[in-house]
C-alpha cells in the first residue's frame, strides 16, 4: 500500500506541474510584457511614438506567438498527463491483480510447504516403520530359526521317544500278556478253591437244610446263628461255624500264600423294623451279626486278613414277598469267597 502511494504520489505531479508550468508562462508572459511595456515607454521617450508603437506590435505578435506555442506545449503536456493516468490506472489494476495472483500463489505455496512438510513426516514415519518392521523381521528370523533348530532337536527326541514306546509298547504288551495269563490261572486257582472249599462244606453240611450253597455263596439262615433280634451266637450257631473252619483249616495247606483270597461275610436282615432292643436299625443289628461271625472265626484260626465284615441291612432281600417265608428266608448270613 505503501508502495501505491508513493506510485499514485509520484504520477499525479504532472497535473499540478502542468498548472504550475503554465502559471509560470502567464508570470513570463507578464514579465516580459511589463519589460516590454517598460521598454517601449523608455523607447517611445527615446525614438517616439511610432517607433514605439511598431515595436509594440511586433513584441505583442511576438508574445502572442510565444503564448501559442505555450498553450500547445501545455496541452501536449496535459495529454501526456492524461496517458500517464491511464497509465497508472492500468497499472494499479494490473498491480492489484498480480497481488491477488500473488497472494493465490502465496496460499498455494503455504499449502504446498504444508503438504511438503506432511509428506516429510509421512515419509519420515514410514522409514521409522519400515525399520521397526525389519528390526522385527530380523527378529522373527531370528526366532524361527531358533524354533526350528527346536523342533529338529525335539522330532529328533521324539524319534527317541517314540522307539523307546515302540519297545515299552512290546514290553506292555509281553506283561499284560503274562498278567492276563498270571490272572487267568489265579481265577482258575481261586475258583478251583472255592469249588473244592464249597463242595467239602456241602458234604459237611448236607444233612442241614438251614445251611446250603447257593451259587458262589455259602448261606446260613440267621435263626441258625442267631436268636431273633440278637447279634450273639447260640451254642448250635457256634457249632456249625467250627464245622466251617475245621473245613477251612484243612484247605487253607491248599491254598497258594500270594493268592489274595478273602471270605467275605455278609449280615442280612428282614425289613420288619427294630422296636427296642440293643439295635436301632437292621442296618447295625446285620452289621454286629457280621462282626461277630467274623471274630468267632478269627478265634477258630482263621486268619483275619481272609475275612471282611459286611452289614447289607434289609437291602438286598432275596425274596420280595409280604409274608413269613419271605421274611425267613431273608433273614441270612452269606460267606462269599472273593479276592482283594
Amino acid at each position: 500500500m505503501r508502495r501505491r502511494r508513493e506510485s499514485l504520489s509520484e504520477f499525479n505531479i504532472w497535473p499540478a506541474f502542468t498548472d504550475a508550468l503554465g502559471g509560470l508562462v502567464m508570470v513570463l508572459v507578464f514579465l516580459i510584457t511589463v519589460f516590454v511595456i517598460a521598454e517601449v515607454l523608455l523607447g517611445r521617450e527615446m525614438m517616439g511614438k511610432e517607433t514605439a508603437i511598431g515595436q509594440l506590435q511586433r513584441i505583442v505578435e511576438h508574445l502572442e506567438g510565444l503564448t501559442s506555442d505555450a498553450e500547445k506545449e501545455a496541452a501536449r503536456l496535459r495529454g501526456q498527463v492524461q496517458g500517464l493516468e491511464t497509465t497508472v490506472s492500468e497499472r494499479d489494476h494490473l498491480t492489484a491483480q498480480l497481488r491477488d495472483e500473488l497472494t493465490a500463489v502465496q496460499a498455494a505455496r503455504a499449502a504446498l510447504d504444508a503438504d511438503k512438510r506432511k509428506a516429510e513426516l509421512t515419509a519420515t514415519t514410514v522409514q521409522e516403520q519400515a525399520a521397526l518392521l525389519s528390526a522385527r523381521t530380523e527378529r522373527l528370523a531370528a526366532e524361527l530359526e531358533r524354533l526350528n533348530r527346536a523342533l529338529a532337536a525335539n522330532q529328533q527326541e521324539l524319534a527317541q521317544r517314540d522307539a523307546v514306546i515302540v519297545e515299552q509298547k512290546g514290553r506292555i504288551e509281553a506283561l499284560d500278556t503274562a498278567l492276563k495269563k498270571r490272572l487267568l490261572e489265579r481265577v482258575e486257582e481261586l475258583e478251583k478253591y472255592a469249588s473244592d472249599f464249597f463242595g467239602r462244606l456241602r458234604q459237611v453240611f448236607a444233612n442241614n437244610p438251614d445251611i446250603k450253597v447257593v451259587g458262589d455263596r455259602f448261606v446260613f439262615q440267621s435263626e441258625v446263628l442267631f436268636g431273633s433280634g440278637e447279634a450273639a451266637l447260640s451254642p448250635n450257631g457256634q457249632g456249625d461255624l467250627d464245622k466251617f473252619a475245621m473245613v477251612y483249616q484243612q484247605l487253607a495247606t491248599q491254598l497258594p500264600p500270594d493268592l489274595p483270597v478273602i471270605i467275605e461275610v455278609q449280615g442280612h436282615t428282614d425289613r420288619a423294623p427294630i422296636r427296642g432292643g440293643r439295635f436301632p436299625s437292621n442296618w447295625e443289628l446285620s452289621t454286629a451279626r457280621a462282626q461277630e461271625v467274623v471274630n468267632y472265626l478269627i478265634r477258630q484260626g482263621v486268619p483275619p486278613q481272609r475275612l471282611a465284615p459286611v452289614g447289607m441291612g434289609e437291602y438286598h432281600p432275596i425274596d420280595s414277598a409280604e409274608n413269613p417265608d419271605a421274611y425267613r428266608r431273608n433273614r441270612r448270613i452269606e460267606l462269599k469267597i472273593t479276592s482283594r
